[in-house]
Parts: structure tokens; C-alpha cells; sequence
């Protein structure tokens, strides 16, 4: 048993030395990661894209450019989650003051989500918030470039929307970098914004 142990001691010290350096890895990737953020490996560029804001002005990629974006997919029929994002956004938003991010619901529910709809909708959380909307193939290209899915559901005599939930960050460069999974709430978002953004 003596000859057994001595021959497995140095796999056991090598196994204890790789497990040292990988807890401390994740040790570093948690001090430089805020809580709850899932950082791409690299960051994406997204496509070009046309749609429409609240106002009812087209809306390119170039929207995207010189500041932090918060994409959230939604709409405004939503009964629940939507509004309940939207409510602490609006918390993140008040943390962050005139530093905050630009705050964008991107409807995936083109088909009722008009721009009276929507501004209506978005100025009840903050109007200081854009609401984005236009053409199925549009939406669903940039969601899909942002990793979100979304499908239309049967719901009574109407229809509902299953949707993603997480909140997309976009870089000044206007490139996707990496999302927040929900539940959300504003006192980690605002904190991850913060060290995110270099405030």
C-alpha cells in the first residue's frame, strides 16, 4: 500500500496544484466580472438594420453609435415581464443619472406595437426611454444577432409573445459585448453598469 500511495503522490500534487490555479482564476474572473453579467468571448458587430422609433423616426445602427446601449426585447401587450424590467430600468436609470446608458425596448410584436403605441407605453416607465418597432424580418435579424428568441403564441381570441429576457449590452462602437440574465434588479444592474462603463 506504501509502494501504491508513493507512486500516486505526484498525480495528487499535480491534480492539488491545477485545481489551486483554476480556483484561482475564478477567483480573478469574479473580482473583474460583475455579479450576474455574462461577457461575450469577444465582442460582435451587428448588422445593419432599419426600424422605427416612438416618434415614428427610422432607426439604423448608427443609433447604436458613441454611447452604452441596454437592449431589451419585449411588448407592450406584455402582463408581466416586461413591465417588471421596465420598472427597474427605470431604478438603473435614476442610479446612473446623466451617465446611464440609453434604455431600448425592441418590440417584438410589430403587428400591434405602433409608434402611438409605443410611446405611450414607453414614456409611462421613462420618457426619457426609446421604444423600437418595424418589420418582422428586421426585428428578427437583430435579435438573432443579440441572441434572443422570441415566437408567437396562441393566447384566446388574441395571441401572446414568448420571448428572451435578458438585457443585451452594446458598447459605444455600437458592438454586442454581452447581457445581464434575468431577474433583474436595479441595484446589481446599476452596479455592473457602473464598473461596465468605467464610471
Amino acid at each position: 500500500m506504501k509502494n501504491v500511495f508513493g507512486a500516486l503522490r505526484p498525480a495528487v500534487i499535480l491534480l492539488a496544484a491545477l485545481l489551486s490555479v483554476s480556483l484561482g482564476l475564478s477567483a480573478c474572473s469574479s473580482d473583474s466580472t460583475p455579479q450576474g453579467y455574462q461577457p461575450l468571448p469577444q465582442p460582435l458587430a451587428l448588422p445593419e438594420f432599419e426600424l422605427y422609433d416612438q416618434a415614428g423616426e427610422t432607426v439604423t445602427a448608427e443609433r447604436l453609435q458613441g454611447r452604452w446601449t441596454v437592449l431589451f426585447y419585449g411588448f407592450t401587450y406584455c402582463p408581466d415581464v416586461c413591465p417588471t424590467t421596465l420598472g427597474e430600468l427605470n431604478r438603473v436609470a435614476g442610479r446612473l443619472g446623466d451617465q446611464s446608458p440609453a434604455i431600448v425596448l425592441v418590440s417584438v410584436d410589430p403587428e400591434r406595437d405602433t409608434p402611438q403605441q409605443l410611446k405611450q407605453y414607453i414614456e409611462y416607465f421613462n420618457p426619457a426611454f426609446q421604444a423600437w418597432s418595424g418589420e418582422q424580418a428586421q426585428i428578427s435579424n437583430l435579435a438573432k444577432h443579440t441572441h434572443i428568441f422570441f415566437d408567437k403564441q396562441p393566447l384566446g381570441d388574441s395571441y401572446t409573445m414568448d420571448h428572451s429576457a435578458q438585457l443585451v449590452l452594446v458598447d459605444p462602437q455600437g458592438r454586442y459585448v454581452g447581457f445581464f440574465p434575468p431577474p433583474h434588479k436595479a441595484d446589481v444592474l446599476a452596479q455592473g453598469l457602473r464598473q461596465l462603463m468605467g464610471l
